[in-house]
């Protein structure tokens, strides 16, 4: 006879193992099936291949396609892009008033960086001379004498010891 749970706890995943697997902090034998086949489609979702995927979980290629055959993977992959989609979809799309701002925006840094370029040359030109380079010169190199190793008594006596 099996005992069946009768409340199982809901699944959540974790917020922080993908910034985790990027860094190269998660193995995948620490993760369960579900867990990596997550984990792995999100990585794909953001544009990650096998390989570069393999390389951070630290395993074969192979293995992270097994882990694409995971039904969890296939569900997460759909879901992240409906939400990626559904986010799309909420932003306003550009007007010609913001775009006319983007532009006076960057004309005006242009305009900007050209007096700190002007600037930076009046800069320069204030200096007429230069200061003399410093040259350093080095002694040539000269053989280092053999050190003669200092007197040690013998261990032993050698000859007669009558």
């Amino acid at each position: 006879m099996s005992v069946v749970p009768l409340h199982t706890p809901r699944w959540v995943p974790d917020e922080f193992l993908v910034e985790a697997a990027i860094g190269g902090r998660v193995h995948h034998d620490q993760l369960p099936d579900h867990d990596r086949a997550w984990l792995i489609a999100q990585l794909s979702h953001r544009g990650y291949h096998n390989a570069v995927i393999a390389d951070w979980l630290r395993c074969s290629p192979r293995t992270v396609q097994n882990a694409r055959a995971h039904p969890v993977y296939s569900l997460t992959l759909q879901l992240c892009k409906a939400e990626s989609d559904l986010l799309r979809k909420s932003r306003p799309a550009p007007t010609v008033i913001g775009l006319t701002d983007l532009v006076r925006e960057r004309d005006r840094l242009r305009d900007q960086r050209g007096q700190l370029i002007e600037q930076l040359a009046a800069a320069r030109a204030a200096i007429t001379e230069c200061p003399p380079p410093v040259i350093i010169l080095r002694p040539a190199h000269t053989p280092r004498r053999r050190r003669i190793p200092a007197p040690t008594l013998p261990l032993f006596e050698i000859g007669d010891t009558a």
